[in-house]
């Protein structure tokens, strides 16, 4: 095998492919990416028997072939060639890889391409499309709530859902939860999608309006685009009940400037830590349409007040609730959820003092995207 490339195309999907190796395994063709040339086509792929990334690329191929090398030698080999250089990369007898450039050649021991492991091709009988820029922004506003904590393998990844023509992307860690919408002609059905392939993914997605294709097939799933395709298994196990908890109605309803709001739990950090923890208490104020945001810890107090651009309670409260409303959340949290909301202000909405909290941004059109919080009871 032996082609020329730019250092800079080949060693950007190199390092992409390279996420989906394995780390610290016996088995080395799992730490390793497969090259597989076939004309000037080169296909760069690392998988892990959970998770598989498939990056193509142009290049100036004199021989075809396969070899699998070992993904982070391999990348810095080439990160460190001269800037604009145009490299070589050549298997020789005992496969053995010559990266080379002018004066410039390094030698690493490759691996047989028999050793890698079989890929599962995936039937393209269950398949739709959605694009890019969608994709990439529903992924990019649910993926803070995703699970990191194994308290639950179905939550440890993102929910997809579609529903009368409705793709719902949606992520919860059983203490808060993220929503997002979008109309999608296609029939009903559900499965869940693991982090790390939401996490890729949306790295790799573009604000281009091109095409993604995605195929699920048995417990397998697979996106692609152009030059890349990301493949993993899907999770098994019961997501939450996230529709009742949508439905749920509220009966006092605030709209806030999102970066004040923000702005002002960022400061209540300066008091909160691993050692110091501590909700910080939301009161709101009717009379004065604002609400009072304070928390006290063995480093500190921080109080501030909040004007509140729109405040609305439901009739059916009596006087001393609306006087005395009180609300206890983690700060982190709420934080996450303003910071993806992507907009000027939002709307939050309550039921009582132990009802989950709403986050809830404008809608445009038939998109919709949803926050939801779970408070903190106080002692």
């Amino acid at each position: 095998m032996k082609f020329s490339a730019d250092k800079v195309i080949l060693a950007e999907a190199v390092i992409n492919a390279a996420k989906a190796c394995a780390v610290k395994t016996a088995f080395s063709a799992l730490d390793g990416v497969l090259l597989c040339l076939k004309g000037n086509s080169l296909t760069i792929t690392g998988y892990d028997l959970e998770t598989g990334i498939r990056v193509n690329i142009d290049v100036s191929g004199e021989a075809d072939g396969e070899i699998i090398v070992e993904s982070r030698l391999f990348s810095d080999m080439i990160r460190r060639m001269p800037e604009g250089a145009k490299i070589t990369v050549e298997v020789k007898e005992a496969e053995k890889v010559t990266v080379s450039y002018g004066k410039i050649k390094l030698n690493i021991q490759g691996t047989k391409a028999e050793n890698f492991p079989n890929i599962i091709e995936l039937s393209q009988n269950v398949s739709f499309t959605v694009k890019e820029k969608m994709l990439k922004n529903m992924l990019s506003q649910i993926d803070h709530a995703i699970a990191r904590k194994d308290i639950n393998p179905a939550l440890m990844g993102a929910r997809f859902d579609i529903e009368n023509n409705m793709l719902y992307i949606v992520a919860s860690d059983a203490v808060r939860l993220a929503l997002r919408k979008e109309p999608l002609e296609f029939g009903d059905m559900g499965f869940i999608v693991p982090e790390k392939t939401v996490v890729e993914l949306t790295r790799n997605l573009s604000d281009e309006d091109s095409d993604v294709t995605v195929v699920v097939d048995r417990n397998q799933i697979c996106f692609s685009k152009e030059n890349y395709a990301i493949f993993s298994r899907l999770l098994d196990g019961k997501f939450v009940e996230y529709k009742k908890l949508v439905e749920t109605q509220s009966n006092r309803e605030l709209t806030i400037n999102t970066r004040e709001f923000s702005n002002s739990l960022e400061r209540s950090l300066l008091f909160i830590n691993e050692r110091f923890k501590s909700p910080v208490i939301c009161e709101i104020d009717e009379e004065k349409s604002c609400i009072y945001l304070s928390c006290k810890t063995g480093l500190g107090e921080f109080d501030e007040e909040i004007e509140v651009t729109k405040l609305n309670s439901k009739n059916s409260m009596d006087n001393n609730e609306k006087k005395n409303f009180c609300v206890a959340f983690n700060p982190r949290f709420m934080i996450d959820a303003l910071r993806s909301s992507n907009c000027d202000e939002v709307k939050l909405e309550f039921m009582s003092e132990l009802a989950p909290i709403k986050v809830i941004p404008p809608a445009e059109g038939e998109s919709d995207v949803l926050f939801v919080v779970v408070p903190v009871r106080l002692k």
